[in-house]
């Protein structure tokens, strides 16, 4: 058998193991976030979230949905308070974020056990 006949059966068999595999996993929403902004803002998302009156003040004032919440404050903000004491604080994290935007806002929230509290939300004119 010669070399390019074994390659069209290498590549008919890793063709038809990539359809099986596919067929029994299925696609898979993959996402790395290996910088700390990320990963800060990304382990926020997760657990249930919590509001001050202060923050629930201003959600309503200014109409804040929770997909808003959720797909533009902790997926776009920056992160300014890396390497202070508040971030390595016990038992909640304290993080300070700027969204800057269409609209501006600076939110300060807590990272404690299984849960998310946003201590404050101010917008920025």
């Amino acid at each position: 058998m010669n070399f390019w006949k074994r390659l069209r059966f290498y590549l008919i068999g890793v063709s038809i193991g990539v359809v099986f595999v596919l067929f029994f996993f299925g696609p898979r929403a993959v996402s790395c976030s290996y910088f700390p902004n990320s990963r800060a803002l990304e382990e926020a998302k997760i657990y249930p979230m919590s509001f001050s009156e202060q923050a629930q003040a201003t959600i309503q004032s200014e109409g804040i949905d929770s997909i808003f919440l959720k797909n533009e404050l902790f997926k776009r903000s920056k992160i300014t308070n890396f390497g202070t004491h508040e971030v390595r604080a016990t038992p909640c994290r304290t993080y300070r974020a700027q969204y800057r935007q269409e609209k501006s806002y600076d939110l300060v929230y807590q990272m404690c056990k299984k849960q998310t509290i946003i201590v404050e939300l101010t917008k920025v004119n």
